[in-house]
């Protein structure tokens, strides 16, 4: 993800990056050469996500910075270090997105932040405890996007926000229960994107709104009609 000063930071499974060792977590310069700054996670890094001077990552770690991190940490954007935020994720954590006050995090975790949330979560992001907001998915939720007033989300789930919606569901910011949109993927969603009023999405499925789209899809964000 770009650091909004012309240089990236990259996560994932390696060892070594420009030829320098970096374990599962990078910081890119703008003339490709990797900076000095090294947080060293110890398992695969999957997500990563900035707000302010904060990055928090996700992923299968429990040890970035120096310090013991369960699968989800924030890190001082200069420095690498972990800051006091420790929300502390039972299983791993496939997807961050911040939004405001809000770090939305999600995953294979049953319990994160403090309390009970299945594969998805709100998270404080100056505290890291888990807010109210609990759609209670009863499946995998591999991907999250966050729109003005909506979350939109995708996995292998089959009920959430109190409804039933099949791999594809959009959340109340405010509630955590499940809009009227209802794609209906038949397969798991893996990744979405917003642009505009469409949603686009990725995965496993061969149909939405009983339409016939192989694994990938644009979708209205207001309809959910393909």
């Amino acid at each position: 993800i770009p650091d909004c000063s012309g240089r990236w930071f990259i996560g994932g499974n390696f060892t070594h990056v420009g030829g320098l060792s970096r374990n599962n977590i990078a910081h890119i310069n703008s003339d490709f050469s990797v900076s000095s700054w090294n947080p060293s996670a110890n398992g695969i890094v999957r997500t990563l996500a900035i707000l302010n001077n904060t990055i928090y990552v996700g992923g299968d770690f429990n040890y970035i910075g120096g310090s013991t991190r369960l699968r989800v940490a924030a890190l001082d954007i200069s420095t690498g270090n972990p800051t006091a935020w420790n929300p502390q994720a039972n299983a791993t954590v496939y997807t961050i997105e911040v939004s405001n006050s809000t770090v939305y995090v999600s995953g294979t975790f049953s319990n994160i932040g403090g309390q009970s949330r299945e594969y998805l979560a709100a998270l404080d992001p100056v505290t890291g405890a888990a807010t109210n907001w609990n759609p209670n998915a009863n499946s995998i939720v591999w991907t999250i996007k966050v729109s003005t007033n909506i979350i939109y989300v995708g996995g292998t789930f089959n009920n959430i926000g109190g409804q039933v919606r099949n791999h594809l569901a959009a959340l109340d910011v405010n509630t955590g229960n499940a809009t009227t949109w209802n794609p209906n993927a038949d397969a798991t969603v893996y990744a979405l994107a917003l642009s505009g009023n469409t949603v686009y999405a990725a995965g496993m499925f061969n149909t939405i709104s009983a339409l016939t789209r192989n694994h990938l899809a644009a979708i209205d964000a207001s309809t959910g009609s393909v």
